[in-house]
């Protein structure tokens, strides 16, 4: 499929990264297969099931039992003895796990400075399903998926929070450290995703520099996860000045998309070639081929929007297996979701008009699409002034609902964590 071109179906999800993999494939849940552990008990043998030796419930009762639990009391079995890991480790119980707890949960920063700052896993009722501390104040979530959660956080150091274990590791430190401590913190753009051709999974982080009190070009660095090496390597700075309102660049097909800053470039060459700029994470280079919607979002206003509205209101995301541009027209508070179908030509096709007016009444500062839902819905992160919340959106019956509000604001990120928060290789 080229990149652009809309699916039938939504594809597989991608597979972890490096290290990340849970052990063994997943397969159809077989209960004569398994015994109940028992405290002390011998760890089991490969390939011998859910256990060694039978324990006091039945298998089929073990089971039910332990997958109407959260991952948290699941992953603190595993401390008790070896045969409870074994147990709460196989692939059977791993995928089984995953068929009753398929939908995708929300990470949100919680941020209540001095009482509570943690990163929250919500589900898309509003239930708070885990709860990982000791992220630091000042964060901001990057990206939630392929069984982590990464945040950025002082001087954009990156961390990186394990779900299943709830421990929390920071990445080596690189250029951008050295560059808040010497210049004050500046804007930095990051992007997380997966190389088409190796299957290698790396971080991008880019920051603005200072020259003598004057912009230099950006400083764009790289860190491949799985590098023996542990550290980040400089690359190509960016082909023009990023949007500061849009700062998580999203991976799709292998690249890093970002927008353009619109108050930073001439808009005659914007208007020209009306480029969204990318980054091949296999090549390391930049390109500046794909044509974004903008000049269809301003020929379908027909005179009611010029360049200059459109600063602060596209944000970028990856929905229903392509590019999305989300268009906040805050003089109509509506959003459009402008959706990429056709790479080559740059053709992108408007197939959602959001009411947000319910959100807003009127005054708004900027919204995110974060996914659509298996029946359709469409599950947007709202920003009014200093106050972030979670809605969804039936487009059906043309209504949508609250199921998170927290003090953070559009800029701290909300991810989509779509990993197996009982990883065993989290261990």
């Amino acid at each position: 499929t080229h990149p652009g071109e809309r699916r039938e179906t939504a594809p597989p999800p991608p597979p972890p990264p490096p290290c990340w993999t849970p052990a063994g494939h997943r397969a159809p849940l077989e209960a004569s297969a398994m015994a109940s552990p028992e405290p002390c008990a011998a760890a089991a043998a490969p390939g011998s099931g859910f256990g060694a030796v039978d324990g006091v419930l039945p298998p089929e009762l073990l089971l039910e039992v332990l997958l109407r639990l959260p991952a948290k009391p699941i992953c603190r079995l595993r401390a008790v003895c070896r045969s409870w890991l074994s147990f709460t480790t196989d692939r059977l119980f791993l995928a089984a796990y995953a068929a009753v707890h398929p939908h995708p949960l929300l990470a949100v920063l919680v941020d209540s400075f001095p009482s509570r700052c943690c990163v929250d896993l919500v589900d898309l009722s509003g239930n708070v399903v885990e709860e990982i501390l000791g992220v630091g104040g000042e964060c901001r979530v990057l990206t939630a998926s392929y069984d982590r959660v990464l945040v950025a956080g002082e001087h954009h150091r990156v961390s990186v929070l394990d779900p299943a274990t709830g421990s929390v590791s920071a990445l080596p430190f690189g250029i951008a450290e050295d560059m808040v401590r010497r210049n004050g913190m500046r804007p930095a753009w990051f992007a997380f995703g997966q190389t088409n051709s190796t299957g290698e999974y790396k971080l991008l982080r880019i920051l603005e520099d200072l020259e003598d009190g004057y912009e230099a070009d950006p400083v764009c660095e790289v860190f491949a996860i799985g590098d023996m090496n542990g550290r980040w390597r400089k690359m190509e700075s960016p082909p023009g000045y990023l949007d500061p309102s849009c700062t998580n660049g999203v991976v799709f097909e292998g690249a890093a998309y970002f927008f353009l800053d619109h108050w930073q470039m001439d808009p005659s060459y914007y208007f020209a070639t009306g480029c969204i700029p990318s980054f091949d994470l296999a090549t390391e280079q930049w390109s500046t081929a794909l044509q974004g919607p903008v000049n269809r979002i301003l020929e379908e206003a027909n005179g009611t929007l010029n360049y200059a509205d459109l600063t602060d209101r596209l944000m970028l995301a990856q929905l229903e297996g392509t590019l999305c541009t989300a268009h906040f027209n805050d003089q109509i508070s509506a959003v459009d979701l402008w959706f990429l179908v056709d790479f080559e030509n740059g053709m992108w096709s408007k197939e959602y008009r959001i009411n947000v007016e319910f959100a807003f009444d009127g005054f708004g500062d900027g919204v995110q699409p974060l996914l659509v839902t298996d029946e359709g819905n469409v599950v947007l992160w709202v920003q009014i002034g200093s106050k972030g919340m979670v809605w969804i959106y039936n487009p059906v019956t043309n209504t949508s609902s609250e199921i998170v509000q927290t003090k953070a604001s559009i800029f701290t990120g909300v991810g989509v964590y779509t990993g197996n928060q009982l990883c065993p290789q989290s261990m």
